[in-house]
């Protein structure tokens, strides 16, 4: 692991026997604190890092399943000029081939209502079968004194990007 970054969150992946790790890279840079992902074999000693996300990319929410050998993640680009990130979008990474793509694009939510803009927030977990992402997603709504964003856990079918609302998550700030 590279100096000076801090062990996040631990997953594993019995489909492929692979150990992922979210790390993030110190505080102290100009941006906010990137998460990387990190992988090995159950039986390596080695770790190696997933994807190649540019300075300004962070790696974060990994979610994986039992019978399939992917990790899903969050990627977002972080501004330091004009502060905060943006969601570039749900990425999947084969733990197997090492192919990484793009499986939930940005702004491609299928949203069941009318909105401004929506975004995920954080994944929370993946079926065993690796096509339905539970999410935590914003939901940014017009209202006369301008917009308002509500949270909703949400079910997302990753073969169409469709956004099933399960709850809205009232009065919790994520």
């Amino acid at each position: 692991m590279p100096a000076g970054y801090t062990w996040q969150q631990l997953l594993y992946n019995p489909a492929s026997g692979t150990i992922i790790v979210e790390m993030e890279c110190p505080a102290d840079r100009p941006l906010p604190p990137m998460g990387r992902l990190f992988m090995r074999h159950k039986d390596a000693d080695a770790y190696e890092q997933i994807g190649d996300p540019a300075a300004d990319v962070s790696y974060e929410n990994p979610v994986t399943c039992e019978k399939q050998p992917f990790v899903i993640f969050n990627s977002i680009t972080w501004n330091k000029v004009k502060g905060g990130g943006t969601p570039d979008g749900v990425y999947a990474f084969n733990l197997r081939t090492k192919e990484l793509s793009v499986c939930v694009p940005k702004d491609a939510l299928a949203i069941p209502e009318p909105h401004l803009r929506s975004w995920i927030k954080a994944l929370i977990s993946l079926s065993d079968d690796g096509q339905t992402l539970h999410v935590n997603v914003g939901i940014e709504k017009a209202v006369p004194s301008g917009a308002v964003v509500h949270y909703y856990l949400a079910s997302l079918g990753l073969a169409d990007n469709k956004l099933e609302l399960l709850s809205h998550l009232r009065d919790i700030h994520f």
